[in-house]
């Protein structure tokens, strides 16, 4: 996908992604695996009605490889003091 910053300015291919406090709030069939997921954003892809959906390498087995980016937020990591 050539437009890969116009797609999601959010979240980008390669970003650390968890999925976001309202989402697991709202949907919580595996909340404590939800909670601690962590993936990596493999592609993006732009849907004809204008959703993004992501591809995630995702560090738990069970969650979905394709999720919405709206349901995601970029992991934060401390630097190493």
């Amino acid at each position: 996908m050539p437009n890969q910053a116009r797609v999601s300015p959010a979240i980008q291919i390669g970003d650390t992604v968890t999925y976001s406090h309202t989402f697991i709030d709202r949907h919580s069939r595996y909340p404590n695996d939800m909670q601690s997921a962590q993936g990596k954003v493999r592609a993006l892809h732009k849907l004809e009605s204008g959703i993004v959906m992501a591809d995630i390498d995702w560090n738990k087995p069970g969650l979905p490889k394709r999720v919405n980016v709206k349901n995601l937020t970029s992991a934060i990591r401390c630097p190493a003091d």
